[in-house]
């Protein structure tokens, strides 16, 4: 008769571990080196991804009256440069990748959620829908925020991250098709990739 389907494989999937992380990260990083991704080792052992790239975010007008009708892509909008710093960590509560960042204007100040939001790391409309506080960005009825501040989980640095449960549910979802583990990873950036511009 031949074997039962398994229903529900992504719950039943091992996670993802730490030296699975690591070699994951490696073969990435060597195979896609135009993505500007480097390993940081660290004294404790918890390695992690790391680049720093620029973002913009626009410049409110001075003057309200512009014309309305401009064209978005010809449109001169003064924008400011950002330094961001990004980082995939391991996330050892979750046993999956975790995505962190910084967003510094051009004085070294860290940006305010609201200007944060506004930027070219993420999607333009990356969270219609969301309700927002100071401290962090959530779907409505959800038990954790999307987008939350936080320590870096090996440098304990203030950074904003993306909560690791949201991201590990969609991969979940994608693995249960059973997927080799090295696209884990890939798979999981590709997730990711719907809100940042990665």
């Amino acid at each position: 008769m031949g074997t039962q389907p398994q229903t529900h494989q992504h719950s039943t999937r091992d996670p993802m571990l730490r030296p699975q992380f690591t070699t994951a990260a490696d073969a990435y990083i060597k195979s896609h080196p135009h993505k500007g991704w480097t390993w940081q080792n660290h004294p404790s052992g918890y390695g992690y991804m790391t680049r720093s790239c620029q973002h913009t975010r626009r410049i409110p007008e001075a003057d309200s009256d512009a014309e309305p009708d401009t064209d978005d892509a010809t449109a001169t909008t003064p924008q400011e440069t950002l330094t961001c710093k990004q980082y995939i960590v391991y996330s050892a509560t979750f046993q999956v990748p975790a995505f962190y960042f910084t967003l510094h204007d051009a004085a070294g100040s860290p940006l305010a959620l609201d200007d944060l939001v506004r930027t070219t790391l993420f999607h333009r409309f990356a969270f219609e829908g969301t309700e927002s506080t100071s401290f962090g960005v959530s779907l409505p009825g959800s038990a954790f925020p999307l987008l939350s501040q936080g320590d870096h989980p090996t440098l304990g640095t203030p950074c904003w991250y993306f909560h690791p449960c949201e991201s590990a549910a969609a991969v979940e979802e994608i693995m249960a098709e059973r997927t080799s583990e090295s696209q884990w990873l890939e798979i999981w950036l590709m997730v990711c990739g719907q809100v940042v511009n990665m």
